[in-house]
């Protein structure tokens, strides 16, 4: 065998082992400074023309007690459209709900009673307009993200109801008494997650943090008409722990994230079928490759790959933007976080064709957090392959040439 033909067999080797990408760079699009937001920890919502990104502060803002922010999908300074100032809510920890030109969204504190409120705000900004506030008995501490269908609005509390363990409620768009489809019991869950409600159909699927047989969180459906929550899976730690951000739902397969336990105790990429069982361990992670995954996961557009972001781990222990095959397999990050571009990413991710947009709760500028994108990996055979498949052609050119002469 001549020297060319070992050269062209090493290289098809080299491609046939896949891409070789370099991660991809984060992008600022805006960072927080205290006076236009402080500490967002919640996802981001997209506008439905795809061109602008509504997200809420957890400080920061006019009244120091939080606010509602747009921002271009490619950057720029964030336009506050609300500040609160307690009376209409302190506090927002969760993402946006988005119907026509309304926000719909809630509050940890604030309020009547201070346990928190739901609120609803048009996108062009204003005064919010206060929903409901909770008030122990059917809620308190409002800290996951709204669901909306047919003009109901569902979500849940980390605590009150009729044991303190928290709730599920349900609100209609024009506000009055949220009403409890579900009390926690701790047997079937104990604080429910800072993710979103799955609706489909008429079955709410969602997480509670702990609780469960061992404690260690469960998976649970209920009817949109309310009852007692169905119990799908109890964590046990050793197949994950704190089940946390929001659920996705494809065919008939959840996914979802716990923040730690799986190998190595730093939490895991999880799937379930909706008839509940043990759930399957698609990838856990290592610290390097990510730690504490609290967000959620997304969905690629062909149902192929699911997204996510983890508080710490990586290259610089100050979290990762991964990506994993929804039949589980190899764990991929695609970008480090490195404190001047962001710190402890939260709250899940947004993705509008290739690119994934979310905050961070620390870093940038000013130590306040950033809202930041980045773009998926491109497809096989990727950045490494196609630089070899050019090599690979020059080659052959040269090596006619040589056969000619």
């Amino acid at each position: 065998m001549n020297k060319i033909n070992r050269q062209l067999i090493a290289f098809l080797t080299l491609c046939l082992a896949g891409p070789v990408c370099l991660q991809a760079q984060i992008a600022n699009l805006a960072t927080f400074n205290g006076a236009n937001g402080q500490f967002p920890t919640a996802g981001l919502t997209l506008s439905q023309d795809g061109t602008t990104l509504y997200g809420t502060t957890y400080n920061g803002g006019a009244n120091g007690r939080g606010e509602v922010f747009s921002i271009p999908v490619g950057g720029g300074t964030p336009t506050i459209l609300a500040s609160f100032d307690g009376t209409s809510g302190s506090n927002p920890q969760t993402g946006l709900a988005l119907s026509g030109g309304m926000l719909y969204g809630t509050t940890a504190t604030g309020g009547a009673n201070g346990d928190g409120v739901v609120f609803s705000l048009p996108i062009t900004g204003g005064t919010p307009t206060v929903l409901t506030s909770f008030n122990g008995t059917n809620g308190r501490v409002p800290t996951a993200g709204l669901t909306l269908s047919g003009g109901i609005l569902y979500g849940a509390t980390l605590y009150g109801g009729s044991n303190d363990n928290g709730v599920v409620f349900s609100l209609p768009v024009t506000g009055g008494t949220a009403a409890v489809l579900t009390s926690f019991n701790g047997n079937n869950g104990l604080s429910p997650s800072t993710g979103k409600l799955v609706l489909s159909g008429s079955t709410l699927y969602g997480t509670t943090a702990d609780g469960g047989a061992g404690n260690y969180g469960v998976v649970f459906s209920l009817p949109v008409g309310g009852g007692t929550a169905t119990v799908l899976t109890s964590f046990n730690n050793a197949d994950g722990w704190n089940p946390e951000g929001s659920l996705v739902l494809n065919g008939s397969t959840l996914y979802g994230v716990t923040a730690s336990g799986s190998f190595g105790g730093n939490g895991e990429v999880f799937s379930l079928g909706v008839g509940g069982g043990t759930p399957t361990v698609l990838a856990s992670f290592n610290s390097a490759n990510g730690r504490t995954p609290t967000g959620g996961l997304v969905l690629s557009e062909d149902g192929s790959t699911l997204y996510g972001e983890t508080v710490y781990g990586g290259a610089n222990d100050h979290g990762v933007v991964f990506s994993v095959p929804t039949g589980g397999g190899v764990l991929t990050d695609i970008a480090a976080f490195n404190v001047a571009n962001g710190d402890e990413p939260v709250g899940g991710l947004a993705l509008n064709g290739n690119t994934l947009y979310g905050v961070t709760t620390g870093g940038g500028a000013n130590g306040d957090g950033v809202v930041f994108s980045v773009a998926t990996p491109a497809p096989e055979p990727g950045c490494a392959g196609l630089l070899l498949l050019g090599s690979l052609a020059a080659m052959a050119r040269r090596f006619r040439g040589r056969s000619i002469a």
